[in-house]
Protein backbone atom coordinates (compact mmCIF):
# COMPACT_ATOMS: atom_id res chain seq x y z
CA UNK A 1 0.00 0.00 0.00
CA UNK A 2 1.18 3.33 -1.24
CA UNK A 3 2.28 6.02 1.72
CA UNK A 4 -0.53 7.90 2.84
CA UNK A 5 1.52 10.84 3.82
CA UNK A 6 2.01 12.32 0.14
CA UNK A 7 -1.99 11.84 0.04
CA UNK A 8 -2.78 15.53 0.07
CA UNK A 9 -6.45 14.74 0.59
CA UNK A 10 -5.17 12.37 3.54
CA UNK A 11 -3.12 14.98 5.34
CA UNK A 12 -5.97 17.06 5.20
CA UNK A 13 -8.44 14.62 6.82
CA UNK A 14 -6.19 14.32 9.37
CA UNK A 15 -5.26 17.42 10.11
CA UNK A 16 -9.49 18.35 10.44
CA UNK A 17 -9.57 15.14 13.15
CA UNK A 18 -7.17 16.30 14.97
CA UNK A 19 -8.81 19.77 15.33
CA UNK A 20 -11.95 18.19 15.48
CA UNK A 21 -10.49 16.27 18.81
CA UNK A 22 -8.71 19.47 20.26
CA UNK A 23 -12.05 21.39 19.86
CA UNK A 24 -14.18 19.03 22.09
CA UNK A 25 -14.33 19.19 25.87
CA UNK A 26 -12.68 16.42 27.41
CA UNK A 27 -15.16 15.54 30.15
CA UNK A 28 -18.67 15.19 30.30
CA UNK A 29 -21.61 17.24 31.62
CA UNK A 30 -21.35 17.33 35.57
CA UNK A 31 -24.33 15.39 37.51
CA UNK A 32 -25.35 18.26 38.56
CA UNK A 33 -26.08 19.62 35.08
CA UNK A 34 -28.02 16.38 34.36
CA UNK A 35 -30.48 16.59 37.24
CA UNK A 36 -31.08 20.16 35.97
CA UNK A 37 -31.58 19.05 32.53
CA UNK A 38 -34.41 16.37 33.83
CA UNK A 39 -36.08 18.35 36.56
CA UNK A 40 -36.59 21.14 33.82
CA UNK A 41 -37.62 18.47 31.56
CA UNK A 42 -39.93 16.96 33.65
CA UNK A 43 -41.58 20.13 34.85
CA UNK A 44 -42.50 21.18 31.17
CA UNK A 45 -43.72 18.12 30.84
CA UNK A 46 -46.41 17.94 33.65
CA UNK A 47 -46.80 21.55 33.10
CA UNK A 48 -48.00 21.09 29.19
CA UNK A 49 -50.48 18.11 30.37
CA UNK A 50 -51.74 20.11 33.49
CA UNK A 51 -52.79 22.49 30.51
CA UNK A 52 -54.16 19.92 28.28
CA UNK A 53 -56.38 18.77 30.82
CA UNK A 54 -57.45 22.40 31.44
CA UNK A 55 -58.26 22.69 28.12
CA UNK A 56 -60.06 19.21 27.63
CA UNK A 57 -62.24 19.98 30.43
CA UNK A 58 -62.76 23.57 29.67
CA UNK A 59 -64.38 22.31 25.88
CA UNK A 60 -66.59 19.74 27.60
CA UNK A 61 -67.83 22.01 30.12
CA UNK A 62 -68.56 24.49 27.12
CA UNK A 63 -70.56 21.74 25.08
CA UNK A 64 -73.91 22.37 26.69
CA UNK A 65 -73.45 26.34 26.33
CA UNK A 66 -72.70 25.74 22.59
CA UNK A 67 -75.71 23.06 22.02
CA UNK A 68 -77.95 25.70 23.70
CA UNK A 69 -76.96 28.35 21.67
CA UNK A 70 -77.32 26.29 18.12
CA UNK A 71 -80.75 25.12 19.23
CA UNK A 72 -81.45 28.68 19.41
CA UNK A 73 -80.09 29.68 16.56
CA UNK A 74 -82.18 27.14 14.74
CA UNK A 75 -85.51 28.17 16.61
CA UNK A 76 -85.45 31.34 15.35
CA UNK A 77 -84.53 30.49 11.65
CA UNK A 78 -87.73 28.26 11.91
CA UNK A 79 -86.41 25.18 11.98
CA UNK A 80 -86.33 22.29 14.40
CA UNK A 81 -83.19 20.89 15.91
CA UNK A 82 -82.83 18.06 13.55
CA UNK A 83 -82.61 20.32 10.72
CA UNK A 84 -86.30 20.63 9.57
CA UNK A 85 -88.02 23.13 8.55
CA UNK A 86 -91.43 24.01 10.28
CA UNK A 87 -93.33 24.17 6.83
CA UNK A 88 -92.06 21.07 4.92
CA UNK A 89 -91.96 18.24 6.74
CA UNK A 90 -91.27 15.83 4.00
CA UNK A 91 -87.89 15.66 4.34
CA UNK A 92 -85.25 15.10 6.30
CA UNK A 93 -81.91 16.35 6.13
CA UNK A 94 -79.24 14.03 7.43
CA UNK A 95 -75.60 14.33 8.38
CA UNK A 96 -73.47 14.85 5.11
CA UNK A 97 -76.21 15.25 3.21
CA UNK A 98 -76.68 19.32 1.14
CA UNK A 99 -78.20 20.29 -1.63
CA UNK A 100 -77.25 23.22 -3.91
CA UNK A 101 -80.06 25.46 -4.67
CA UNK A 102 -78.99 28.20 -7.74
CA UNK A 103 -80.27 31.34 -7.38
CA UNK A 104 -83.36 32.08 -10.78
CA UNK A 105 -82.77 34.91 -12.37
CA UNK A 106 -85.77 36.62 -13.83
Amino acid sequence: MADQSYNAAWRMAEEMKSRARAAQPSRQPGALKMLGAWMIFGILLMLGSVLALFFILLGWAMMPLVRHRMKKQASQKGQTWQGQTGASDDHATLEGEYEIRHARHR
